[in-house]
C-alpha cells in the first residue's frame, strides 16, 4: 500500500509538473506577442513625435503603450507565480528524495551491522560448518551470498539516489535562475512604464497648451468623417437602386433579394458576434457610436465604424463570402473596398494595393487589399464599415472576440 501511495504522489508531482511546464510555454507566447506589440507602438510613436505629424495621435499611441507594458507587467508576475508553483513542487520532490535517501541509509547501516557479527573469516566458517546437515548447508551459504548481494545493491541504491538528488538540485537552481530573470526583467519594465507615463504627461501639457489648435483640428477631422460618411451613404443607395433596376425593381432602400442572396444573407446574420476579424494584427483604437474625447471631455467625436490601428502595410482580409461592389477612391482617404453579402455590405476604408475588382465574387479570409497610414494621423488604420441596406452597424458585435 505504501508503494502505491508513493507512486501516486510521483503521478501528481509530474502531472503538476507538465501541467505548470504548459502554462509557463503559454505565458511565455502570450509576454512576448506583448513585448512585439509593444516594440511596433514605439517605433510609431517615436515616427509621430519626430516628424511632429500630430501629438494627439502619438498620445492615444502612448496611452496604448502604457496599458500594454502594464499588461505585459502583470503577464510577467503570472510567470513568476508559475515559477513559484514549479519551485515548490521540486523542492517538494527533493525532499521526498532526502526522506528516501534517509530510509535506504538506515536500511544500509542496519544490514552492515549484521554483516559485520560474520566479518571474520572463522565466523563464516563456523557459521557454515555448524550445520545440523548438507542442505542447511547450502541454505547458508546461499543466504550469507545473498545478503552480500543486498548490502552491495543498498550501497548502489544510496549512490543512485544522491545522484538523483543533485540532479534534482540542479534543474530546482535553473527554475530559481529563471524566476530571477524575471524579476529583473519586470523591474525594467516597471521603469519603462514610468518613463512612458511621464512622456505622457509632457504630451498632454502640450495638448492643453495648444488646445484651441487641436479641438479645431478634431472639429475639421468630424467635419472630413460626416463628409466621407455622406458620400458612403450616397453610393450605397445608388447601388441599392442599380441593382434593384437591373430587377425591374424601383425599391431605393433595401436589396431585392434573390434566392440565393437571401441564403448569403441569412448565413452572414446567423454568424453575429463570430466573423473574423478583417485583420490578423490591430486593435480597436476607435469604437463606433458617440463618445467623449479621451483629452477633452467636452468635445464629441461620432465614429460610423471602428478605427483598428495596425502595423504598416498589414494585410487586410474579408470577413465573409461576398461579392465585391465597388473599389472606390475617396479623395483624402485613400481607397475603399465595399463587399456585399446579400443585403449586408461590408466596408474596408483607408487601404492601398487593392486585389479584387468590382463583380469579383470573394471568399472570407482572402486578402482583399493592404491597410495604408491615414492621410490625417500617420498611422496605419483600417476604418471598417458594417451595413445592413442602409442601417450602419456596430462591427464589434459582429467581429469574434480578440
Amino acid at each position: 500500500m505504501k508503494r502505491f501511495r508513493l507512486f501516486g504522489m510521483v503521478a501528481l508531482l509530474l502531472a503538476g509538473w507538465t501541467m505548470s511546464g504548459q502554462s509557463r510555454v503559454q505565458l511565455e507566447k502570450k509576454r512576448r506577442r506583448i513585448q512585439k506589440e509593444i516594440y511596433r507602438l514605439s517605433k510609431q510613436v517615436n515616427a509621430l513625435k519626430k516628424n511632429e505629424k500630430d501629438i494627439l495621435s502619438a498620445w492615444q499611441l502612448q496611452k496604448r503603450q502604457i496599458a500594454l507594458r502594464q499588461k505585459l507587467i502583470d503577464q510577467i508576475r503570472k510567470e513568476i507565480s508559475a515559477l513559484n508553483r514549479q519551485i515548490k513542487l521540486k523542492q517538494d520532490s527533493i525532499d521526498d528524495l532526502k526522506s528516501e535517501l534517509e530510509v535506504l541509509k538506515e536500511e544500509y547501516s542496519g544490514a552492515v551491522r549484521k554483516a559485520y557479527k560474520f566479518s571474520s573469516g572463522e565466523k563464516v566458517l563456523y557459521f557454515i560448518l555448524s550445520s545440523e546437515s548438507f542442505t542447511q548447508a547450502w541454505r547458508r551459504i546461499r543466504y550469507i551470498k545473498e545478503y552480500t548481494a543486498y548490502i552491495k545493491k543498498r550501497a548502489e541504491a544510496i549512490k543512485t539516489k544522491e545522484a538523483e538528488i543533485a540532479a534534482a538540485v540542479e534543474r530546482l537552481q535553473a527554475v530559481k535562475h529563471e524566476k530571477q530573470n524575471l524579476l529583473t526583467r519586470m523591474r525594467d519594465e516597471q521603469r519603462a512604464l514610468e518613463a512612458e507615463k511621464h512622456k505622457q504627461e509632457q504630451m498632454l501639457v502640450s495638448l492643453r497648451r495648444d488646445k484651441r489648435k487641436y479641438i479645431a483640428r478634431i472639429k475639421q477631422r468630424q467635419r472630413e468623417a460626416d463628409r466621407i460618411n455622406k458620400l458612403i451613404e450616397k453610393l450605397i443607395a445608388a447601388e441599392i437602386a442599380k441593382a434593384n433596376r437591373n430587377k425591374g425593381r424601383r425599391e431605393r432602400n433595401v436589396f431585392v433579394l434573390t434566392p440565393e442572396g437571401k441564403k448569403l444573407a441569412a448565413a452572414f446574420s446567423a454568424n453575429q458576434g463570430r466573423l473574423p476579424w478583417p485583420v490578423r494584427h490591430g486593435y480597436i483604437a476607435r469604437h463606433f457610436g458617440k463618445h467623449r474625447h479621451p483629452v477633452y471631455k467636452h468635445v464629441t467625436v461620432i465614429n460610423y465604424g471602428i478605427y483598428i490601428h495596425t502595423p504598416d502595410n498589414e494585410p487586410v482580409k474579408a470577413v465573409f463570402d461576398g461579392e465585391v461592389l465597388m473599389v472606390q477612391i475617396i479623395p483624402g482617404a485613400n481607397e475603399s473596398v465595399m463587399l456585399r453579402h446579400g443585403n449586408y455590405i461590408t466596408i474596408y476604408r483607408n487601404v492601398k494595393n487593392v486585389l479584387v475588382k468590382e463583380g469579383q465574387k470573394v471568399k472570407a479570409g482572402q486578402t482583399i487589399a493592404t491597410v495604408a497610414k491615414d492621410p490625417a494621423s500617420g498611422v496605419s488604420t483600417l476604418k471598417f464599415y458594417i451595413y445592413k441596406n442602409r442601417t450602419k452597424l456596430n462591427p464589434e458585435l459582429w467581429l469574434s472576440g480578440k
